[in-house]
């Protein structure tokens, strides 16, 4: 494979050369066999012990260089999948193509869509420390799983019998030091039938799209209070049943559960005589949305146009059902954490939302950095289906990484830092969740630090890094593996 032109020349070569490899090969959530069979076959011709499992995890593991035998073998993981979202009005099969990579000096984006750097890079500085006869080093096992952002499945299928290491350092994005903790998650999924009939003759049908906004990471961008369309869309669905009586025909918005929704649709039927109230009931929003999302989502925009009929929609009181289940929906900020200043401790995020006929489905991320109040608001939304007789499931539950303040690892890594810039090095608990929670449940013992390349826009189309954190964050790694004789 050629490496994209715009990362020709770049220092760390192979590194880039590499992560330019990876981005050539489709690896969206739950599609991630290729690059799984990819990377077996780069480290089995580098005659490393290479195991892979039927959820195409690899562990992989390479001996020590001379005189790091007695060093403690360090565990480096990175997750093979990648969130796949797209502008609207991008053409690109996730499944199929390649990912166009671009670059505007220092900073290197995708054309129309998320970049994959999240966790490419991560993979990239694995397979380039398993690749090198250069790099001095403890014992590696290199861990990559399948399946990280769209609910962990691959991690809770990694055989950890086959793991020595107790010191691991998670190659994951990092904001712009290392990680000690992060939150928990579980993904729930809820489906509501209501009942359709036919349209009135004296109806027309309006469709509504929610545009602009800015979306984001589900966890790390939170805080930012950046709208979410689903959530925003409903509220402009319910002013409209209220005022003008409408009915809905289908709603849907979202792409991934752990992306802040940035784009959502609705088909409603109207009576004719409205259309002039539609009209100034859209113009209201539009306005309402300028004021509230002034400083997150200036950009934020409703648009309305007319379409051809539906063939049925939900009926009035199926519109009120589906309005009211969807108003009730815990969303957004829930609470902050009240030991790290400025994280979430709580928070839930409408992903996704689905019409099928006469069913809508919701999937909702929801985050705590406390187990308790993760089971919490899980149980208000089974009981919130059950008072509403919908269909209720958790499709995914991950644990949470509790910061130990006796982490060796971090002291090294702060160490590190300090020696090779000359100031102290951000240490964060976040609100996004990551491997280590499953890896701290396991291994209670360990030693964990996330330490990877800081991504702006991560979860979106405007997904970004930069050259010089690449840089920054391999000499980091490097010279982590270098002093682990300090351990």
């Amino acid at each position: 494979m050629a490496t994209a032109k715009c990362l020709e020349g770049l220092e760390p070569k192979r590194v880039f050369e590499v992560f330019s490899e990876l981005s050539e090969i489709p690896h969206g959530s739950k599609n991630e066999k290729a690059i799984s069979d990819y990377i077996y076959t780069f480290c089995k011709k580098l005659g490393l012990e290479t195991y892979q499992d039927k959820t195409n995890n690899l562990i992989i593991k390479k001996p020590a260089t001379s005189g790091y035998e007695n060093a403690p073998t360090v565990v480096l993981q990175a997750h093979l999948d990648m969130v796949c979202e797209k502008n609207a009005d991008t053409v690109h099969d996730f499944k199929k193509d390649p990912i166009r990579i671009m670059r505007d000096g220092d900073r290197i984006y995708a054309d129309g869509t998320t970049l994959g750097a999240d966790n490419a890079t991560g993979l990239a500085f694995a397979m380039c420390v398993l690749e090198s006869k250069e790099i001095p080093h403890p014992a590696l096992e290199v861990v990559f799983t399948a399946d990280e952002e769209a609910g962990m499945s691959g991690i809770k299928a990694l055989d950890f019998s086959r793991i020595k290491g107790r010191v691991i350092l998670n190659l994951d994005c990092s904001d712009e030091g290392i990680v000690v903790g992060c939150a928990g998650s579980s993904v729930v999924r809820m489906k509501l039938k209501a009942a359709r009939g036919p349209l009135k003759d004296s109806m027309v049908c309006m469709k509504l799209k929610i545009r602009g906004l800015k979306g984001g990471h589900s966890g790390l961008d939170i805080t930012k209070e950046r709208g979410n369309a689903n959530v925003i869309i409903t509220r402009i669905l319910v002013d409209a049943e209220n005022e003008l009586g409408a009915q809905l025909s289908w709603i849907s918005g979202g792409l991934q559960t752990n992306a802040i929704c940035r784009e959502a649709e609705a088909v409603v039927a109207v009576e004719e005589k409205k259309r002039n109230e539609w009209k100034v009931l859209i113009e209201r929003w539009e306005n309402i949305l300028k004021k509230e999302f002034k400083v997150s989502d200036p950009e934020v925009t409703v648009i309305s146009e007319e379409v051809g009929n539906a063939d049925d929609c939900f009926d009035q009181a199926g519109t009120e059902r589906v309005l009211d289940f969807l108003m009730n929906i815990d969303s957004g900020l829930i609470a902050m954490n009240m030991e790290v200043p400025g994280v979430a401790e709580t928070s839930g995020n409408v992903g996704t939302i689905s019409t099928e006929g006469e069913e809508i489905t919701v999937r909702v991320n929801y985050r705590s950095g406390l187990e308790s109040k993760k089971r919490y608001i899980v149980e208000k939304n089974r009981r919130l289906a059950r008072a509403f007789g919908a269909d209720f499931l958790v499709e995914s539950d991950s644990p949470e990484w509790e910061y130990k303040a006796d982490n060796r690892l971090s002291s090294l890594v702060q160490k590190v830092f300090e020696k090779r810039y000359g100031k102290k090095m951000v240490v964060e608990v976040s609100h996004g969740g990551n491997e280590c929670g499953t890896f701290f449940k396991q291994f209670p013992d360990a030693d964990i630090v996330c330490s990877g390349t800081q991504i702006t826009g991560a979860h979106t189309p405007k997904e970004s890094v930069m050259v010089s954190t690449i840089q920054k964050e391999w000499e980091m790694l490097c010279l982590t593996l270098k002093e682990m004789l300090e351990y």
